[in-house]
């Protein structure tokens, strides 16, 4: 019975230390992939577009830059979110699909992806805010028929209804 007892505690711990090390090297994985992709170059020009957007929201209010970039990196940047992301990173993908990827962004095709994306992304950004502005007045139209919705309801309750919406 004790050799039982001292196997089974033999094989949990080697169970434990292996766990450990599939653990280190799925993640040395990740930070492969991340350092394969430029993951912190990636994270540094969203905070950097956060920064110049909430910073243009606030202009007339006067040059917060500074202190928002301070504030954005503090909490979005590559060191506060380094972490965070190699573990979603780990909880998404096997330590396989990790290498998996590593391997096919050192294909021709992925150093083009990766190349590629950020002005893909632009261009993806900007076809939506030109749709967005071309086909405003029919939100216009749209939010005042809402408008127009409640005030009628409204009325209707009063026991008064208006004889037409808006035109």
């Amino acid at each position: 019975m004790k050799k039982r007892m001292g196997l089974m505690i033999c094989v949990l711990m080697c169970a434990g230390a292996l766990c450990q090390a599939n653990e280190a090297s799925h993640r040395k994985a990740v930070e492969e992939l991340f350092n394969q992709i430029d993951m912190p170059g990636t994270l540094n020009q969203t905070v950097i577009q956060i920064t110049v957007t909430l910073t243009s929201a606030a202009a007339e209010d006067g040059d917060y830059g500074d202190a928002v970039n301070a504030y954005v990196r503090k909490y979005v940047g590559w060191d506060a979110m380094k972490d965070e992301l190699i573990s979603l990173y780990m909880n998404t993908f096997t330590e396989k699909e990790i290498w998996d990827l590593v391997a096919f962004y050192n294909t021709p095709a992925g150093r083009k992806l990766l190349e590629k994306s950020p002005a893909i992304g632009q261009a993806v950004a900007a076809s939506v805010h030109q749709r967005l502005v071309e086909h405003s007045p029919e939100l216009k139209q749209m939010m005042m028929e809402s408008d127009f919705a409640v005030f009628k309801r409204v009325i209707e309750q009063q026991g008064k209804a208006p004889a037409a919406g808006p035109r």
